[in-house]
């Protein structure tokens, strides 16, 4: 009895590890909800990513405030050559730091993309505008009277909304982390000019 359980045993494992991938049933509702918490999760760390992006920002405004511009001409018409520089070199870190900052709060806050001012016929019970603007009994009756098919089709297009979101939020970081990276290389090259010229003077 143990020896004929154990062969068939080992028979299903065998069946199973030979089995074809292109053979295998797929979980369909497990697939879609991997893929809805992994499009949640990488919305969070985007929103991470511009967080730090708006604080660096703000360290690097704090630190030109503090440390000043390091020029000791007192007015534009007696600066040398290389003051004259460093004064456009700060004026360009300004602009950049303000772009990056900017691309930061677009990343905190991206624009929604063909969002629906008011609910339609078949709302999106997934969405949570469209579910606030659904009482309560109606919004339970809605969601019992889903078919499968529905219920599917409802998260996927949630899923599609939230990449949506994802991808203005990584393109709104990747622009505000150039525009901070410049500024920063703009800042240090100001610093050895200043530097390199008082020096020489």
């Amino acid at each position: 009895m143990d020896n004929s359980e154990s062969t068939s045993s080992a028979a299903n494992l065998l069946g199973t590890v030979t089995t074809l991938v292109q053979d295998t049933q797929v979980d369909v509702t497990r697939l879609i909800y991997m893929l809805y918490l992994d499009i949640e999760q990488q919305i969070n760390r985007a929103a991470l990513k511009a967080q730090i992006t708006l604080s660096t920002s703000a360290v690097l405004m704090a630190m030109l405030v503090n440390l000043g511009t390091g020029i000791r001409a007192e007015k534009f018409v007696g600066m040398n050559a290389f003051e004259s520089a460093v004064m456009v070199l700060y004026v360009l870190f300004i602009f950049c730091m303000c772009c990056a900052f900017g691309r930061g709060i677009s990343a905190a806050f991206p624009r929604a993309v063909n969002k629906a001012s008011e609910v339609n016929s078949h709302p999106n019970l997934y969405f949570s505008a469209q579910i606030a603007a659904i009482p309560g009994e109606d919004y339970a009756d809605l969601f019992c009277r889903q078919s499968n098919d529905g219920v599917k089709c409802s998260v996927l297009g949630q899923i599609h909304s939230k990449s949506i979101v994802l991808e203005a939020k990584l393109q709104s970081v990747r622009k505000g982390m150039k525009y901070l990276l410049v500024a920063f290389a703009v800042w240090i090259v100001a610093r050895v000019i200043l530097l390199v010229g008082y020096g020489l003077h």
